[in-house]
């Protein structure tokens, strides 16, 4: 029968059939002359085999033209994950930051100690967040921390924060001020880092 016969609810059960093989993410159908095109979700399958099987049994052409793409293979997570941030004072007038992030099923931790002050905390948790991350990193990148800031945009608290790297390239975060800045002030130094640790994560994997 030729695909041209087939009504819309035909159709549409042959695309169902299709999409219900193993490994078929998605099916489309052309005609004249009958071609399939699946999305499948790898190649060590016999899926091709059982799309001519599925067409015979409908009695559509044998010889119609199946053409299958397959997604990439999931890449493993490229990204450090933020644990926890806490800020204690040891003694008067000295603040403590400690700030732990996860990479790899592993959990790394950063201190960073200075005075105490809202500021000057702030700034503390951003550096014990970078110090973490070269540890992460083994020394193979080194960052600076420029400044960061809490300021009121749109109605809504934001803190922001800018870094240098070694090689003087500028990179700008910024987080949502929740009740815990000290958190805040972690995740922004993430979104400026996450996006250029990719090669370097990668590496220091491999190790």
């Amino acid at each position: 029968m030729p695909l041209s016969a087939l009504d819309v609810d035909a159709r549409e059960h042959l695309r169902a059939e299709l999409e219900a093989l193993e490994g078929v993410r998605r099916a489309v159908i052309d005609e004249d002359p009958l071609r399939i095109y699946l999305i499948c979700e790898r190649a060590d399958g016999p899926t091709e085999m059982l799309v001519h099987g599925l067409l015979a049994r409908n009695g559509l052409p044998a010889g119609a033209e199946v053409h299958l793409a397959y997604l990439p293979k999931p890449e493993a997570r490229r990204r450090v994950r933020f644990v926890a941030a806490r800020l204690t004072t040891p003694r008067t007038g000295r603040a403590q930051a400690q700030v732990e992030l996860e990479w790899n099923g592993e959990t790394h931790r950063g201190e960073v100690e200075g005075e105490t002050g809202n500021a000057v905390e702030l700034r503390l948790a951003a550096m014990a967040t970078l110090r973490t991350l070269e540890s992460i990193l083994h020394g193979r990148m080194q960052f600076g921390l420029v400044g960061i800031k809490s300021f009121r945009a749109f109605d809504t608290d934001v803190i922001v924060v800018l870094l240098r790297t070694e090689n003087v390239h500028a990179l700008i975060g910024a987080s949502l001020a929740t009740g815990d800045v000290h958190r805040s002030a972690a995740l922004a130094v993430l979104n400026a880092t996450n996006r250029v640790l990719g090669n370097y994560l990668a590496n220091t994997e491999d190790e």
